[in-house]
């Protein structure tokens, strides 16, 4: 049976850690980046020999980077080489160019800038790598006192952050994202503590960073923000100054970021898959209906009567935004051209939902969703054997884990976030189980080690694996930094190639590309899907005069591509079948995995 956390009146929290327990941790997370760098040697290797991207998004950041540390301005993030002549503008931020820049400029006093650039994309995912296991034992260490510290970190390590988000050359925002909700939650488990409230402060004020960054971890902000409110609801004027820390640091962060990161002209501008006004106008309206609630805290004597002002007051808050962006309740990436949602995000894996990834490969389903479940009913199990801040606490972090994974059905890659929120109770739990063995401490700690492994990510893909296809490996030939030697050479043009291959082209050569994976592009997506779909008498008018100077296929793909199979007569399906038309000269040697072609001269 699992026992409870400490339990007594709210202001009761277990002990965290003591300086012996800080340096083992310490030592700890110093062992398991060790072990995971020989893991992922080869990537590193790759990286840093050939400056390699494994994935698109990388690929895009770097160029982000370079044309910000070559003078592009702080508020202009367009493209211009992706869509050209206009670009296109990402609706990511600078937030992450801001370490990744200073890092890369302190190399670059020892380095090439080609270097400096390789050293920054191995240095900065495993910083962060050693701050997710940090946060990861300060998460167990909060919610069950310093003896699931080890474990938690163990059981985090064994989730594989290491091949995910978390891998060598991993640059994109997706771990800053992942780090910045721990520490969030982290310093909101603390601000549930009274005498600690100005701790929401800073987590309000990481939530702002947060989104600033991007949206991804706006439904576990929700959660989290009711947090002080429904505290309020309990506990009336004795959580008033808790809502007035979490408020005052809304109303101070959110805006000073929003200034700090979108440009004057966007202000105003209505945006529902980036940090807008939409999102801003709610949030402000939040916090001042929070500092309304703490005034009227002394006239609201009762929970009833403070749940029905906070109604009204949630109400209020979110009107503004119903009324003016219904829209940004649904898809974020509701804007997106329904063909390429079927061409493109369609076959993108991490933005599949859990049910189809299953039907491809249960075992590695089962791996990625079961220890996030057994986290949850791990968290709940432990809130009702709690009382007072220990279950306040609890059932907090069941609603984080909860949330991601009812999120983490319908896409995926919210698990890369949620499995960290579950291996706290998860370690807490088998700590718990253990404890009453009565034998050696340190058969005991091999005893939680073992078992850690055996429910594990990776012990669990590892028990479940099987022939299992992973997916095609022919296209990641065509992804490798020499296959773009030879285009690298062509003097710069416009590139037309598939979706997958649009951000390699931009960080490997000089070249611009009409199509990349990214639902903003649309204009450019849909004239690289035109043309690839139609026959290829009439693809050469398309190609024409759009300006593409260049086409580019992937020789190596090894199973058809979407654009092929959706229309066997088009160019696409031409090229897949080592064909080409007269309008088009192979330009790159044979052999090669990228077939480059140059479009003919009109005679």
């Amino acid at each position: 049976m699992l026992a409870s956390a400490p339990t007594g009146n709210p202001s009761e929290s277990p002990r965290v850690s003591s300086g012996g327990d800080r340096s083992l941790s310490v030592l700890m997370i110093a062992a398991l980046l060790s072990c995971a760098a020989l893991l992922v040697f080869p990537q590193i290797e790759a990286v840093w020999g050939a400056g390699a991207f494994f994935d698109s998004d990388d690929a895009m950041r770097a160029v982000q980077l370079r044309d910000f540390l070559a003078g592009q301005g702080w508020f202009d993030l367009t493209a211009y080489r992706l869509d050209p002549p206009s670009g296109q503008i990402t609706h990511w931020s600078r937030v992450v160019d801001v370490p990744l820049a200073g890092l890369t400029l302190a190399f670059r006093a020892f380095l090439s800038p080609e270097f400096a650039e390789r050293a920054t994309r191995l240095v900065f995912p495993f910083a962060l790598l050693a701050a997710l296991l940090a946060l990861a034992g300060w998460l167990a260490a909060l919610l069950s006192g310093a003896a699931t510290r080890h474990a938690a970190i163990w059981l985090t390590a064994l989730s594989g952050p290491m091949f995910l988000q978390f891998a060598p050359g991993r640059i994109d925002h997706h771990a800053p994202q992942i780090v910045t909700l721990l520490a969030a939650l982290c310093f909101l488990l603390q601000g549930l503590d009274p005498r600690q409230a100005p701790r929401l402060a800073v987590c309000a004020a990481l939530m702002a960073l947060s989104l600033a960054i991007s949206l991804e971890n706006l439904p576990f902000f929700i959660v989290m923000a009711s947090a002080p409110a429904l505290l309020f609801v309990r506990d009336g004027a004795a959580a008033r100054a808790q809502l007035l820390c979490f408020a005052a640091g809304a109303l101070v962060a959110f805006p000073a970021l929003y200034v700090a990161t979108v440009p004057r002209a966007a202000y105003l501008q209505l945006a529902c898959d980036a940090f807008s006004i939409v999102h801003l106008a709610a949030i402000l309206a939040g916090g001042l209906a929070l500092l309304v609630l703490a005034a009227l805290a002394p006239q609201l004597a009762t929970a009833r009567a403070r749940a029905g002002v906070l109604l009204v007051a949630g109400a209020a808050s979110l009107a503004g935004p119903l009324l003016v962006a219904p829209h940004c309740l649904g898809d974020p990436l509701g804007g997106l051209d329904p063909l390429l949602r079927q061409l493109w995000l369609a076959h993108v894996t991490e933005a599949l939902s859990l049910s189809s990834i299953f039907a491809k490969s249960p075992g590695a389903s089962v791996a990625v969703a079961l220890p996030v479940a057994l986290g949850l009913c791990c968290a709940l199990a432990f809130a009702g054997f709690a009382h007072g801040l220990a279950r306040r606490r609890w059932l907090l972090v069941a609603g984080a884990i909860g949330v991601g994974l009812a999120a983490g059905m319908w896409q995926i890659r919210v698990f890369s976030s949620a499995t960290p929120l579950a291996m706290a109770p998860l370690a807490a739990a088998i700590v718990r189980v253990l404890a009453p063995l009565e034998v050696a401490s340190a058969l005991r700690a091999a005893l939680v080690g073992v078992v850690c492994a055996l429910v594990s990510p990776i012990g669990l893909a590892l028990a479940l694996s099987s022939s299992e296809a992973a997916g095609p490996g022919g296209e990641r030939a065509c992804l490798k930094p020499h296959a773009f030697d030879f285009l690298a050479t062509l003097p710069p043009s416009r590139v037309l190639a598939s979706f997958s291959l649009g951000s390699h082209v931009l960080a490997h050569t000089a070249h611009s590309v009409f199509a990349a994976p990214y639902h903003r592009n649309n204009h450019g997506n849909r004239i690289a899907a035109d043309i690839f779909l139609a026959p290829p008498e009439k693809a050469e008018g398309l190609a024409r005069r759009a300006g593409a100077g260049l086409v580019l296929w992937c020789a190596a793909t090894g199973e058809p591509s979407p654009l092929a199979t959706a229309a066997p007569a088009g160019l696409a399906a031409m090229l897949e079948r080592g064909e080409a038309p007269l309008w088009l000269e192979r330009l790159s040697p044979d052999g090669a995995p990228l077939l480059v072609f140059a479009l003919r001269p009109v005679e």
